[in-house]
């Protein structure tokens, strides 16, 4: 007992002393490369304090609104409240939260992806994808009040639960990520990879490397198998009994070691019957790249040259980078770029470097970030000469990079917070905005197919609306969509949508030729690949009303021409002739059944040859082929999809379901461009509009920043 006493003493000064810590700076503070931290703004909500600068004023708002959405749900999960506001510290992106003086170093420990959290102050920082932000929140509210449950909100309770500080690291961090977000596809195929990877023999060894991945899935299995609610009474009662062992024999009538063991027979018989059913990159008739990496450092980018001899890569280890490029014919590898350095103390920043080759096939563009500034690296692949260029000072960040030609680049890019499409001009460092809008936008390729240039890109928008659209109650945290942009076509108010998957994601959009192109589906609950190509078909048909004096007027067909026009108009009109209104659609179909997540890809613009990356446990294999497939597979679907399509009522894919239902008429006059559009009213879904903050509630005037230099003007 006396032992205990004087443990608990000490865990009180120790805890006491880094409670001081925290919130005092001893000349610890970081060196910032602008003067945005200087004006902070605020919202203040019924449950959060969310705090922004600069020009971050719509990050902030989405974060509100997303914190508050989210709130009630958490609270139930976790079955625990709070008197005291959360408070949210916005920055506009990863660089930005590096910078900061606010909190202690604790804030900014690279815990593995987590929300950054201190007392109840929590750090999040936007990288172009709403749902990731919403993700972030979510973990920062999950362990802002776990913290709060477990150990107490008083030095009291902090002294009384300190034997607490002994729970194992996958309980706590299990727990937020499984409160952060639903078990998805990307999930399932890491814990799939890393099981059949056969370096684990149980759930300890795996919670000993992966403790986040382990205890998400362990609480995804506790949830599927228990209820939901059982997660909350194990939470409480592992606090009561002081005891992981007692909270599971209570809770769950099983001990610890039976239940895990059961969570490993339950994933291993998954895994096992689905990898009989599917096709291993070892035996798809690719070759393997074989790259020196021993420390199995993360690939962060994989290009193709467009003549298919060369590959660019980027390996990134903890903020230490290098960019390679690997000759196929001779296997050598140059080192084109390097900087950064170790540091596992932060968060490591996996968007930079960009990469993308010159459709020359002579220069390979790196574009990186020093001091907060991007930069854009032109390296000659021959000569070895390297030019080297800022980017202007209207981008926040960068989250894509390909070429158009070799003078101008397509970007999805952040500006004022929210991430959109630009056109980029290489000489003369000017841009012109494609996308204005609050939806996001990434994954930015240029593609020439149908006769025309184009950009595909990844977008969680609703519909196919191309429209000048400011953030409102309406959240962009859908799924994501791969949408074409007709660069013939600039200021047309549509898109082609080229899927439209509700519960999948469809990403990393590449040209295959001057027919086809490419993307990556989790649709099957495996990040597969779908061809697609572009067709005309009819649309509908208009009245072209002309009149007397030679003006002319169209109305769709079905609306009626004498409602419409009073009788003075209807008196003057000449003639009345319908023609037909040609758009555009897409046809896709997957063309791979792999055992594993497609994690990167690229495919040579002149000829057949393509590169892709998986992941092998933690070990990434680049493989090549010489000809990319766009004959028709159809993938098995995961249990895990099965179970989500189910519980969700939305029906299987069909193979064939891409394929228009209605073979398109020719007819004999030419196609009309569409001049209206009719209104569209976006759907809201299922939306509480008591627990949401409209855009009247907001500022909407521009806060003005300090030491900022005036953005270039765009070219329109």
């Amino acid at each position: 007992m006396r032992v205990l006493y004087t443990f608990c003493i000490l865990s009180f000064f120790s805890l006491l002393a880094s409670g001081q810590t925290t919130q005092t700076e001893f000349g610890k503070n970081r060196v910032q490369f602008n003067q945005d931290f200087a004006d902070w703004s605020q919202y203040e909500s019924p449950n959060f304090i969310t705090y922004w600068y600069g020009e971050g004023r719509l990050i902030g708002q989405s974060v509100v609104q997303l914190a508050e959405y989210d709130f009630q749900e958490i609270q139930g999960i976790v079955d625990y409240r709070m008197n005291d506001k959360i408070e949210i510290i916005v920055y506009k992106d990863l660089t930005d939260l590096k910078q900061s003086n606010i909190g202690s170093e604790e804030a900014f420990v690279n815990t593995g992806g987590q929300t950054k959290i201190v007392g109840n102050k929590m750090f999040v920082y936007f990288n172009g994808d709403h749902n990731h932000l919403r993700k972030q929140i979510r973990s920062g509210i999950a362990s802002v009040y776990l913290n709060a449950m477990l150990f107490g909100s008083n030095l009291q309770e902090i002294v009384q639960n300190a034997v607490m500080m002994n729970l194992p690291a996958w309980f706590r961090d299990g727990l937020v990520a499984f409160v952060g977000e639903e078990w998805n596809s990307d999930l399932d195929n890491d814990l799939r990879n890393l099981l059949l990877s056969g370096q684990y023999e149980n759930f300890d060894d795996l919670a000993e490397d992966h403790p986040q991945l382990a205890g998400h899935s362990l609480w995804y299995f506790i949830a599927s198998h228990y209820g939901t609610p059982t997660v909350s009474n194990l939470i409480y009662l592992t606090r009561i009994h002081r005891s992981v062992d007692s909270g599971f024999l209570f809770v769950l009538g099983s001990t610890y070691e039976r239940t895990t063991q059961a969570w490993e027979d339950f994933f291993i018989k998954r895994y096992t019957a689905e990898k009989q059913l599917t096709t291993s990159p070892d035996s798809a008739n690719l070759r393997e790249l074989k790259i020196k990496n021993k420390r199995n450092v993360p690939l962060t980018a994989l290009k193709l040259s467009p003549d298919g001899t060369k590959v660019a890569y980027v390996l990134n280890e903890i903020g230490r980078i290098r960019v390679y490029v690997h000759d196929l014919a001779t296997d050598d590898r140059t080192l084109v770029y390097k900087g950064g350095f170790r540091n596992a103390i932060q968060a490591t920043d996996y968007n930079y470097p960009l990469i993308a080759w010159n459709p020359n096939n002579m220069e390979l563009a790196v574009l990186y970030e020093k001091r907060d500034v991007p930069k854009l690296l032109l390296y000659n692949v021959l000569t070895k000469e390297k030019t080297e260029d800022e980017l202007i000072n209207q981008f926040q960040r960068v989250y894509s990079m390909d070429f158009i030609n070799p003078n101008e680049l397509v970007f999805s890019a952040a500006v004022r917070g929210q991430s959109d499409i630009f056109r980029y001009f290489i000489k003369t460092r000017q841009s012109q905005r494609l996308t204005t809008d609050f939806w996001d936008d990434l994954d930015a390729s240029f593609v020439q197919v149908h006769g025309q240039r184009g950009i595909l890109f990844a977008s969680n928008r609703p519909d196919s609306l191309n429209v000048i659209s400011v953030l409102d109650s309406i959240l962009p945290v859908g799924d994501y969509d791969i949408f074409y942009l007709n660069l013939d076509s600039i200021g047309s108010p549509e898109l082609v949508q080229v899927t439209n998957t509700p519960l999948a994601d469809e990403r990393m959009p590449i040209a295959v030729d001057t027919t086809w192109f490419a993307f990556v589906s989790n649709e099957s609950g495996i990040s597969n690949r779908k061809v697609g190509y572009l067709e005309n078909y009819l649309h509908h048909f208009d009245n072209l009303i002309f009149f007397d004096d030679g003006n002319q007027m169209r109305l769709h067909s079905d609306s009626m021409i004498t409602e419409k026009l009073d009788s003075v108009a209807l008196s003057h009109i000449d003639s009345i002739k319908l023609v037909p209104v040609i758009k555009q659609r897409a046809v896709t179909h997957f063309t791979t059944n792999y055992d594993r997540n497609i994690v990167l890809h690229h495919k040579a613009s002149r000829n057949d040859r393509f590169v892709q990356l998986f992941y092998d446990g933690n070990k990434p294999r680049i493989y090549y082929g010489s000809a990319l497939s766009t004959s028709p597979v159809v993938p098995v679907l995961t249990t895990f999809r099965q179970q989500k399509l189910i519980v969700k009522k939305q029906p299987a894919f069909d193979p064939a379901s891409n394929k228009p239902q209605q073979v398109m008429k020719e007819v004999d006059k030419e196609p009309v461009d569409v001049e209206t559009l009719p209104q569209e009213k976006q759907d809201t879904g299922k939306v509480d509009i008591d627990n949401y903050l409209f855009q009247s509630e907001f500022d909407d005037t521009e806060v003005p920043t300090k030491g900022k230099e005036e953005k270039q003007p765009e070219v329109v």
